[in-house]
């Protein structure tokens, strides 16, 4: 063995010094290189490639029912015992997503770590936490108690984790293929990972889109020299109007809106948010409600980042404007007009305290003004009752404006409340 190692030392070293050379550009860019190298993979073996993308979806699901993977023994660790102090009985608990899920929400409900995971009453075991799947190892007539939920979650972990590595790894080669996204999601909330679903719906709708602009400029339908957003906005249109079966708009769709009302706006950066925003414009179209309240919720982000550039008030100015038209939507046959008078309402107001964050108050009292004769829209004769928050905030905005304006007595006789 030392005779091998003498003889190779000078190979041996020049591959040390290859790799420290190396390393330090290695770790800087990894990223680059693993994508680098995941396409190359792609290209090997074909992408989008159903072949695959069915295999691990399969594998993952074995997983979750309890099978293992290419083996005849059916069960792969689906049940756990657990010693229950009021029957001193041990019970098998197999594998529900859905108590893994609430588990994730209690432990996220606790104020301190280490107190997470409690000991839960009889009570809360047997009202609480119980599931259909465990009248199967319970005898008829027994009260179901439960599972702690630490112990439950952690028998499960692992089994559901490695379920949802393979789900991700059939996304690299999913392209527009909707299930494996709604694969992920269905394991993520139960391991505590939301963000995987933010990642996964993303991917699906990168992948989608470059799928369709790989299959335009194969058939010749994609002129050269465009821009990125050229190129997206033919992709979007094509998706849109179904050129190719195996691309479902629905699904675009879907994957566009689970990223904005599944994961919220803190999972998202203004950028990537205001991305998403004009994709879901561009297919929700301007005669629907939808596309009003999309404008109003991008506008709602724009004012958001106003605290950080005064421009982009301006830009939330212009798009509460639009979202303040509701004659959008009015030619539908079922638009609720009294839900539509709060929408435009609270619209008009929100472009009012863009203008008094960019201090013209005057502009910002004109259009408070304006809106006096509109209180009713909002007031106890509107739809549903008295719209409370959007009242109290036209009063406090106004009342703000006229201060900064030096008409003191005016603000002070303004009402904050009834």
């Amino acid at each position: 063995m030392n005779q091998i190692f003498r003889e190779n030392l000078k190979y041996i070293l020049a591959v040390l010094l290859v790799w420290a050379i190396t390393f330090p550009f290695v770790l800087q860019n990894k990223d680059t290189i693993l994508a680098d190298l995941t396409l190359r993979y792609n290209a090997l073996f074909g992408y989008p490639n159903p072949g695959i993308t069915r295999e691990l979806v399969a594998k993952g699901d074995a997983i979750l029912e309890g099978r293992k993977e290419g083996s005849s023994n059916f069960f792969l660790k689906i049940t756990s015992f657990f010693q229950s102090e009021e029957n001193q009985k041990s019970t098998a608990l197999p594998l529900d997503l859905r108590l893994m899920e609430k588990s994730c929400l209690y432990y996220q409900s606790k104020n301190h770590v280490e107190e997470t995971f409690l000991e839960l009453t009889w009570r809360e075991k047997a009202m609480e936490w119980g599931s259909p799947l465990f009248t199967k190892v319970t005898t008829p007539g027994e009260i179901v108690l439960g599972p702690h939920p630490k112990d439950y979650w952690n028998s499960h972990i692992e089994d559901v984790l490695e379920a949802l590595d393979y789900y991700k790894r059939a996304l690299r080669f999913s392209g527009p293929d909707f299930i494996v996204p709604k694969k992920i999601e269905s394991v993520a909330w139960a391991v505590c990972r939301p963000a995987e679903i933010l990642l996964a719906y993303k991917t699906h709708m990168m992948e989608t889109e470059n799928y369709v602009i790989t299959k335009l400029a194969k058939e010749d339908k994609l002129p050269s020299n465009l821009t990125d957003v050229q190129r997206r906005s033919i992709a979007l249109s094509t998706i849109k109007k179904g050129f190719f079966p195996e691309v479902n708009p629905n699904d675009y769709l879907e994957s566009l809106l689970r990223q904005i009302l599944l994961t919220g706006m803190k999972s998202f950066s203004p950028r990537e948010m205001d991305s998403v925003f004009e994709r879901i414009l561009y297919f929700v179209g301007n005669s629907e409600r939808e596309y009003l309240k999309f404008r109003f919720r991008r506008a709602e982000l724009f004012y958001q980042l106003g605290s950080e550039d005064p421009e982009y008030y301006k830009k939330a100015i212009r798009e509460f404007n639009e979202a303040s038209n509701i004659k959008l939507a009015l030619e539908d046959e079922e638009a609720n007009l009294p839900l539509l008078l709060v929408h435009q309402f609270e619209s008009i107001l929100k472009q009012a305290q863009c203008y008094q964050k960019l201090s013209e108050n005057k502009k910002s009292l004109q259009i408070l003004d304006s809106l006096t004769s509109k209180l009713r829209n909002v007031d106890e004769r509107s739809v549903g009752g008295i719209k409370r928050e959007i009242v109290q905030s036209y009063r406090e905005t106004k009342r703000t404006v006229l201060r900064k304006l030096g008409r003191f007595e005016e603000a002070d006789e303004s009402p904050l409340t009834e």
